[in-house]
């Protein structure tokens, strides 16, 4: 007679699972155990922890879902429907490096945003749809305020300014709000 008590699971001596097979179907017998001889045959259902690998895995999500995505990228400005504002993640960056930045103001305005005077594009996936002006791409806000934008940091050591420009019906611009932005070399 053998005995495994919670041996090591894999390592399992082939001539030993064979006899204990034969003295459990030998048991069975005697005491007419019929499901035991009805199953026999079958293969042995392996019931694995999978479940406990997806539920953790959702718990995680589920967490980063609330939580977002938290880092250098995230830019603190005040909701205003009535003041436009632009605001940056650091004020000091690496030439090259990603620069986020927010808006805020009145809903119903086109905004077109420049870096040194020259207009960009920031990147924010499509939560952010441009329409091309004369002033460069413009865009409006959603609940005056937009999702974090992303533009490349300038080359250029020194104070670069990043300003918000607001465009008008007749395709006329004057700037609203700006910050300056230090950019300290390269990476």
């Amino acid at each position: 007679m053998s005995f495994i008590f919670g041996g090591v699971r894999g390592h399992e001596n082939p001539g030993l699972k064979d006899d204990n097979r034969r003295t459990r179907l030998h048991l069975a017998r005697d005491i007419n155990d019929e499901r035991t001889l009805a199953h026999d045959a079958e293969p042995p259902i392996r019931r694995g922890r999978g479940w406990l690998w997806l539920a953790a895995a959702t718990a995680g999500l589920a967490v980063l879902a609330v939580v977002g995505p938290r880092g250098g990228d995230d830019v603190t400005i005040a909701t205003s429907c009535t003041t436009p504002a632009i605001a940056v993640g650091a004020s000091q960056v690496a030439a090259g490096d990603a620069l986020p930045f927010k808006v805020t103001g009145p809903d119903s305005t086109d905004y077109v945003v420049t870096m040194d005077d020259h207009p960009v594009q920031g990147d924010a996936g499509n939560l952010v749809s441009y329409t091309q002006t004369p002033a460069g791409p413009a865009f409006q806000l959603q609940d005056c305020l937009s999702p974090t934008l992303l533009i490349a940091a300038p080359a250029g050591d020194g104070p670069h300014r990043l300003a918000l420009l607001s465009t008008g019906s007749d395709g006329a611009t004057h700037q609203v709000a700006a910050t300056t932005v230090t950019v300290t070399g390269t990476r």
